[in-house]
């Protein structure tokens, strides 16, 4: 029998979390966003916590607990449309609750967390990564 904190934790491939350009709600992500979320982020400084649907709960055994960390970022061109677009690319460690609801087909969409201007370094910064 093996000890929690000795099991081998899973991590994620890399999947698309974000592409430059217009979002569906109005709102825009800049190629610079992208591309200083994927070259500062760093869990030492700040670790993005996954959320559903953007909501955090101070209760830590609510539905609205965190469901895990993002632990990487990364940037590649990508084609939408015809078009080259820069996309965020991230790596994640989901917790048990994040692996069962996705197992069921629930909450396997995402949608990032920004703060454009990161403790006031004018740079952009991912704080928090959404399953919708």
């Amino acid at each position: 029998m093996t000890d929690k904190t000795q099991q081998k934790k899973f991590k994620s491939k890399w999947f698309r979390v974000a592409v430059a350009g217009d979002t569906s709600d109005g709102r825009e992500t800049s190629a610079e966003w992208i591309i200083q979320m994927a070259q500062t982020y760093n869990m030492n400084t700040y670790g993005a916590r996954i959320n559903v649907e953007h909501i955090r709960s101070y209760f830590p055994d609510s539905s609205f607990g965190a469901y895990g960390d993002v632990i990487a970022l990364k940037t590649e061109k990508v084609d939408i449309n015809g078009e080259q677009k820069d996309a965020l690319f991230a790596q994640i460690q989901p917790n048990d609750n994040l692996i069962a609801l996705n197992q069921k087909n629930q909450k396997i969409y995402t949608s990032i967390e920004v703060d454009p201007n990161f403790a006031k370094t004018g740079q952009a910064y991912l704080v928090g990564l959404a399953v919708t």
